[in-house]
């Protein structure tokens, strides 16, 4: 107990953090569920990893402004550590440290959290409940094609309404940057300020180049259906490593034709992610109902050999938070699986409501007890608590029945919360149980 001389508590959370109550907590665990079965289903297995690393470790793959983007702290033994930022850079470096040669294609998911600075004064979220997967060790279009077929049976399972998936490529700057004649920092400027979709910089900054190539860069970046226009754009500019980024969003398009889900997809060349890792096919996912990417993705080729294997990898991550946002009219994310029972009884009959919850448990029902002494004064009052506060508590979602135990003669008097007026009512003996 604390007393007026203690020192007081800080009644608030870290800016970025949040709890979450049960019933939110439920609804995403089932999204978490359907994910885990896609991901099973094509031969995934889940891995876990510590969610601190050495920051030399996860700064190797998030970029140069590191600082900005990691939580780090000195351990104990003075080291520098950090949360990871993402699970991709942890399962890069345990491919790196564990997988041999002989174990590939390996095919790894995780449902976990990881952490990310954000300054104060933007108030973004700082952990982030992803769910993702990484597909090592084949260097050819059908890994990419794999992963986003996954991402869009996934998004379509929950029901998520109008989404589209962004393809871009990371090797596109790169060639923009030799058809402007731009130097290490002018690539940097441009990435950074694409990754913050500052378009109003990046043009100010080409104009000073030229104006024409300007103009038209800013027509490539364009969100569009229409594919095509990489064919017309590649040979204005004629840049090889422009050509053959070009080349391969254009062919990916196609096979994606083939499976009959193109309609998901669109070609955006704005699309750029903060992290340094891409090196060639990069995505994101959206849809209407949150303004943020609900998910993203690509290739990391050279990523896991700073950690020993030189082996391609590809992958993407979902966020569920936005997920648990955006989701469609899915009735097994919101409803509980088995019905719910308010157990209402003698508060001195404790040992036996706990025996005769569990007998109503065996018949795959969701029991939850109320100690309360139950006579015919309060019983209707109790009634209208039950179906209103009840259904409402924050321990747990609304009941479906009112269960009231007669030890005494050995009955229940089962009440169906769904009927608002309480006139569904049926008795039942014990020896039914």
């Amino acid at each position: 107990m604390l007393n007026e001389n203690d020192e007081k508590l800080i009644l608030k959370l870290p800016f970025g953090f949040r709890d979450i109550f049960p019933t939110e907590a439920k609804e995403r665990k089932n999204i978490e569920e359907v994910i885990r079965e896609e991901f099973e289903s094509w031969g995934y297995g889940e891995v876990k990893t510590p969610i601190v690393e050495f920051t030399e470790n996860i700064s190797s793959g998030v970029g140069k402004n590191w600082k900005e983007k990691l939580i780090s702290f000195f351990d104990i033994d003075g080291s520098l550590i950090s949360f990871r930022a993402d699970m991709t850079i942890p399962i890069a470096r345990l491919v790196g440290m564990r997988i041999k040669p002989n174990q590939l294609p390996a095919r790894f998911y995780y449902i976990a959290n990881s952490f990310r600075q954000s300054p104060i004064q933007k108030g973004q979220k700082r952990v982030l409940n992803q769910a993702g997967l990484e597909l090592i060790g084949i260097d050819e279009m059908i890994a990419d094609i794999e992963v986003l077929t996954l991402l869009v049976r996934i998004l379509k399972k929950l029901d998520i309404k109008d989404f589209k998936i962004a393809l871009s490529h990371s090797r596109f700057l790169d060639g923009i940057s030799q058809w402007f004649e731009l130097d290490n920092k002018g690539l940097d400027f441009i990435r950074k300020k694409m990754v913050e979709k500052n378009l109003v910089e990046i043009k100010n900054f080409l104009d000073k180049r030229d104006l024409e190539k300007t103009k038209i860069f800013l027509e490539i970046i364009e969100p569009s259906e229409n594919f095509n226009k990489l064919t017309y754009f590649s040979e204005i500019i004629k840049n090889k490593l422009v050509y053959r980024s070009f080349k391969y969003l254009i062919d990916t398009y196609e096979v994606l034709k083939s499976l009959n889900i193109s309609d998901n997809f669109i070609i955006d060349l704005s699309a750029a992610s903060g992290f340094e890792y891409y090196s060639g096919l990069y995505f994101e996912a959206y849809c209407p109902k949150v303004s943020e990417i609900i998910g993203s993705g690509g290739r990391y080729n050279g990523l896991i050999k700073k950690f020993g294997l030189d082996v391609a990898g590809t992958g993407f991550a979902v966020d569920v938070d936005l997920l648990h946002k955006s989701v469609g009219n899915v009735d097994f994310i919101f409803k509980n699986k088995y019905k719910k029972v308010a157990l209402v009884g003698n508060k001195n009959e404790a040992e036996n409501l706990i025996i005769l919850a569990q007998k109503l448990r065996e018949k795959k029902l969701i029991v939850e007890i109320f100690p309360f002494q139950i006579d015919n004064a309060n019983k209707s009052d109790f009634l209208v608590k039950s179906s209103n506060i009840y259904k409402h508590k924050i321990s747990a979602e609304g009941f479906d029945f009112l269960y009231i135990a007669d030890f005494t003669n050995q009955k229940i008097e089962v009440i169906n919360l769904s009927d608002n007026e309480n006139e569904n009512k049926e008795v039942i003996s014990f020896n039914y149980l």
